[in-house]
């Protein structure tokens, strides 16, 4: 095989063009990428100039961002002896598990489990909804 100019020349000219669509496609910290003017600029200079802008930046590696999977974390969930109703719904929006006390008090009445719920250590997770929460209280 002979290596000519033109050789030299497309072989730059396809590195160049990978590295343009690299800046474009690639995400970056979860966005689209960063987009490049474009100009007619001669076959050389571009090369100049891309090499340089292309070696002064460091290197990214690309990864897929991070999901909340389907599974949700529990934790222990402790009623200790003798609380009320009240101090129960208090410590379950102090440690994050229901976001209002007075919904969870009207729930807790239309499902009628007030007398079901004892004392103990249960298994809850903060993605669970109101009427799971007290499901889950109320199984014990």
């Amino acid at each position: 095989m002979r290596i000519t100019r033109s050789y030299w020349l497309g072989l730059g000219s396809g590195l160049i063009l990978s590295a343009m669509l690299t800046l474009v496609i690639s995400p970056q910290q979860g966005q689209a990428g960063t987009s490049l003017k474009l100009s007619f600029v001669s076959p050389f200079k571009q090369q100049a100039t891309t090499l340089s802008s292309v070696s002064a930046q460091p290197i990214v590696s690309t990864q897929l961002p991070i999901t909340q999977s389907s599974t949700q974390i529990e934790q222990d969930f402790i009623i200790p002896n003798g609380a009320s109703l009240g101090q129960i719904a208090d410590l379950l929006l102090a440690q994050g598990f229901i976001k209002n006390t007075e919904s969870f008090l009207v729930a807790v009445h239309q499902m009628a489990v007030e007398s079901q719920l004892r004392s103990g250590t249960f298994r809850l997770s903060r993605g669970f909804t109101t009427q799971e929460v007290i499901e889950r209280l109320a199984k014990k």
